[in-house]
């Protein structure tokens, strides 16, 4: 990219020489045409000041012609810098997203996991539930055969029992 600048410099530099190349012509012609007019006619002098008045103007369309050229390239290297930095902006607008594309998929397949681990722990507990629903009512009928106190201990368990199975039957409705 720089190169494409330094490039723009040099040709801008080579634009101004031509032009004032062609401005010095210009007025050799004003002056040759001035100096022309003021002749007698007839004389040498007159006829001597027409052939360089001649010379003059080839000259001045030759310098117009570099000038033109010049002004030419001068452009050329203009759309070549804006090219060459049109493309290091794009390069790095896709290296960007590029990153950002990859940030996307890191982020969709850490929700996905997560999502997936939450299905999996509901899944399990709804299955421990069922576990201790079953408990649970093992449980109450042993309380009915057993003693005073280990009828109290046995019915809490099978509350807590029953409790866990309603939390995770809610859960799997919650699910669906």
């Amino acid at each position: 990219m720089v190169k494409a600048y330094e490039s723009v410099h040099k040709h801008r530099k080579k634009v101004n020489c031509a032009a004032k190349e062609h401005r010095r012509a210009s007025d050799v012609v004003a002056k040759t045409r001035l100096a022309f007019r003021a002749a007698s006619p007839g004389s040498s002098k007159r006829d001597a000041l027409g052939l360089s008045l001649e010379q003059a103007k080839q000259v001045v369309g030759r310098a117009a012609e570099k000038a033109a050229i010049a002004k030419a390239n001068m452009r050329t290297a203009k759309a070549q810098a804006r090219a060459v930095e049109f493309a290091e902006a794009e390069k790095l607008r896709k290296r960007k997203e590029k990153v950002k594309r990859k940030e996307d998929l890191d982020k969709a397949i850490k929700a996905f996991v997560t999502k997936w681990d939450r299905e999996r722990d509901r899944e399990e507990a709804a299955r421990d539930a069922k576990r201790a629903k079953k408990y649970a009512i093992k449980l109450s009928g042993l309380v009915s055969s057993s003693g005073d106190n280990d009828k109290k201990i046995a019915a809490a368990v099978a509350e807590n029992a029953k409790a866990t199975a309603r939390r995770a039957t809610k859960a799997r409705k919650k699910r669906i």
